[in-house]
């Protein structure tokens, strides 16, 4: 989908990681870890680490920490899109109150315009 067509536009936080729980009726339940790799007021974008078999609509649990605040925020969803075995989309749009979404979209803002750390570690020749 081009970028243009969307309804809200995608926030591109930096090493921002999730712990992603996803229920698969009628009782699977995958536990994995991923980073998000853009976020919106409808939907979040995640690679995960490792392969999951997961389906259009099953339930997602997502928790992560942005490191300015250190404050847990918790996102549920449901799969909307599996790009691959290890990419997925998730939508959440109307699925939390307006204001949970704003304070999740300020902080990600605030964090993807973060400066980075820079390592500055030797690296080996």
């Amino acid at each position: 989908m081009n970028s243009d067509n969307r309804a809200h536009p995608r926030i591109k936080p930096k090493n921002l990681v999730a712990q992603i729980k996803i229920i698969h009726p009628p009782a699977e339940e995958f536990l994995t870890q991923g980073l998000v790799l853009d976020i919106s007021y409808s939907g979040i974008k995640i690679k995960l680490n490792s392969p999951i078999q997961a389906a259009e609509n099953d339930q997602v649990t997502i928790s992560l920490q942005l490191p300015k605040s250190g404050i847990p925020i918790a996102i549920h969803g449901i799969i909307k899109h599996q790009l691959s075995n290890t990419e997925c989309g998730i939508y959440f749009g109307d699925l939390h109150p307006e204001a949970h979404v704003d304070d999740l979209m300020f902080k990600c803002v605030m964090h993807a315009h973060a400066p980075q750390k820079i390592n500055n570690t030797p690296r080996a020749s």
